[in-house]
């Protein structure tokens, strides 16, 4: 997968054989993902993303889902870490405010696969802010967020990460989306069948 990336559908199969790949070794898993992968899955088509930013397992093991990743990795030629666990220790996941809402899209056999609520989505693209790169989602989960002011943005950001202000880039990069045109609410993706 070097130098390539995961669109919506590949996301998709990418995880059905994931699925099957666990239920073959008879193994549980609950499996919750951030990042480009969620909002592609359950909230607007943004386009492809490099890889599946996943959590720690509950229940069930890193260990266990990170080798049957592999197995599918193997057999799509994709990269290896093409579910990635780099987030868990990247200070993104906000941990001391408001809990992350968790959306389940499946739930089958002892395999669960959640993603983050919008609002939680949204505080994490402000905090990480790339131009660019994060510049399109937070522009839309501002819209379907309902946030039409910075401080709707600001306020949101601090209910996640208490006592931390928006960086000056991200302030500058919600006002510039703001003083746009208003952006209509995204409509949803096509129904999920993992």
């Amino acid at each position: 997968m070097a130098g390539t990336a995961l669109d919506r559908d590949e996301i998709i199969a990418g995880l059905r054989d994931l699925v099957s790949e666990l239920r073959a070794a008879g193994e549980i898993a609950g499996i919750r993902l951030v990042g480009g992968a969620a909002l592609a899955l359950r909230y607007f088509d943004r386009g492809t993303t490099k890889d599946l930013d996943a959590l720690h397992v509950r229940p069930g093991s890193d260990e266990s889902v990170a080798a049957a990743a592999a197995r599918v990795a193997n057999r799509r030629g994709w990269d290896a870490h093409w579910l990635n666990f780099e987030v868990n220790n990247a200070d993104a996941i906000p941990t001391l405010g408001r809990a992350v809402e968790w959306e389940t899209i499946y739930d089958k056999s002892g395999i669960e696969i959640q993603v983050a609520s919008k609002e939680a989505m949204l505080a994490m693209k402000l905090r990480a802010n790339r131009p660019g790169r994060d510049t399109r989602d937070i522009r839309l989960l501002l819209a379907l967020c309902d946030i039409h002011t910075f401080e709707g943005a600001e306020e949101l950001y601090e209910e996640f990460y208490p006592g931390d202000l928006l960086t000056e880039r991200a302030e500058r990069m919600v006002n510039a989306i703001l003083d746009g045109a208003p952006t209509p609410a995204p409509p949803p993706p096509g129904p999920l069948e993992i």
